[in-house]
């Protein structure tokens, strides 16, 4: 279902993951790897989830442009400051 979707109409899927390889099951969905993120599950974690797709969203309309590439760097960012390991 998501290639027929990502072919079809265009469209990108995110994957967000607490507590597992983010990058491998988006893998298994057939999500690109840099469409993936890590999080902290907390309330923390989940609110950083929520501003950054709202200002992907937001650039992605605006610009009528592909996702940057940089995109989850707040969260990678607090992921890792927090004790990520993935």
């Amino acid at each position: 279902m998501i290639e027929r979707q990502k072919e079809r109409y265009g469209w990108e899927f995110l994957f967000f993951g607490a507590n597992i390889d983010a990058a491998a099951e988006a893998r298994r969905f057939g999500i690109d790897e840099s469409l993936s993120a890590n999080y902290h599950c907390d309330a923390v974690g989940t609110a950083l989830n929520y501003e950054v797709i709202s200002e992907a969203i937001t650039s992605v309309r605006a610009c009528a442009a592909p996702l940057s590439a940089d995109w989850k760097k707040k969260i990678d960012a607090d992921y890792k400051k927090r004790g990520g390991k993935r």
